[in-house]
């Protein structure tokens, strides 16, 4: 135990933390499991007790407490996980006066947030994809989302250092008729030559969209996820996406979280964990007179 940085807790010592779970962040993060797990595994090494709730969109427009609060029972810090309304966080943050928040959304309450850096996220994919010959590049993302707004502003950086734009024809919106919006790119004969998606998941939805209308990938249009789940790997063809680094996004969750209750720590930090892209299969080089073209016509 030792070995692995775990330590021998001391009667009545630990420290009780509550995990807040959005529950639509279980259906839209294929990694979940193992941000739950991560969590779980920091908490135990700190010799913390900690309590799992999930809260899900009824409860936070009725600002209804998570059912252990309004119980009565006493926490020393709470862990969200996933986008919380400022109003219901903050009463959440009145009951429990430490709180830090993953991918949780704008900063702006006194508590800590930790974030993938999805501005840079954004940003490399573009570049990545500029360096591969891409300049009619699209953008698949959830609206509205904080983590949506920065990949946006990464991709539109790294576009307008190349003198490129980001045609708002080719940002498109994974929640909302995404499968009639791809499909209208492909019969308008508009489909860019490369895709930036949000996630592993919005992405592997967009290759089948595409094989489905007969687009293959990489041959007629390149592919970006974020992620790097499980599926990603195996995916046809594996898909090219980014490692977002769980491991260090939990340790860094609870320590923080700690420090915080220990006084050791300066409530109102934003850290932003940094990112690997992982080049696999869903990405192709192109020449110029194939990025003139944009993607491969089609015929009705």
């Amino acid at each position: 135990a030792k070995e692995l940085g775990y330590k021998r807790c001391k009667p009545n010592a630990k420290t009780s933390i509550l995990f807040l779970i959005r529950r639509r962040y279980v259906a839209d993060h294929s990694n979940f499991s193992h941000l739950v797990e991560g969590i779980e595994a920091n908490a135990a090494k700190h010799c913390s007790e900690l309590t799992i709730e999930f809260v899900d969109s009824e409860k936070q427009q009725s600002l209804t407490l998570p059912q252990n609060l309004s119980r009565g029972k006493r926490f020393d810090g709470v862990i969200l996980l996933g986008k919380f309304e400022d109003q219901y966080a903050e009463k959440v943050l009145d009951a429990v006066p430490n709180m830090v928040m993953i991918n949780g959304g704008y900063d702006t309450l006194k508590c800590s947030y930790i974030y993938y850096n999805f501005s840079r996220i954004g940003y490399m994919a573009a570049a990545y994809l500029i360096s591969k010959g891409h300049t009619k590049i699209g953008f698949i993302g959830s609206e509205p989302s904080y983590s949506r707004e920065l990949r946006y502003f990464g991709i539109t950086r790294a576009l307008a250092e190349h003198d490129l734009n980001l045609n708002p024809q080719h940002v498109l919106n994974s929640r909302v008729d995404f499968e009639e919006q791809v499909k209208e790119l492909i019969d308008g004969n508009n489909l860019p030559t490369a895709f930036i998606c949000q996630s592993d998941r919005s992405a592997l939805r967009l290759i089948k969209i595409l094989h489905q209308n007969e687009i293959h990938v990489p041959k007629d249009t390149s592919v970006i996820g974020s992620g790097n789940s499980e599926m990603s790997s195996i995916s046809i063809p594996a898909l090219t996406t980014f490692e977002t680094n769980i491991p260090e996004v939990c340790e860094i969750a609870v320590t923080t979280l700690l420090d915080q209750i220990n006084g050791t720590s300066e409530i109102g930090r934003t850290i932003y964990v940094e990112v690997e892209l992982i080049e696999r299969e869903s990405v192709r080089s192109i020449n110029n007179e194939e990025a003139e073209q944009g993607g491969p016509e089609t015929t009705n």
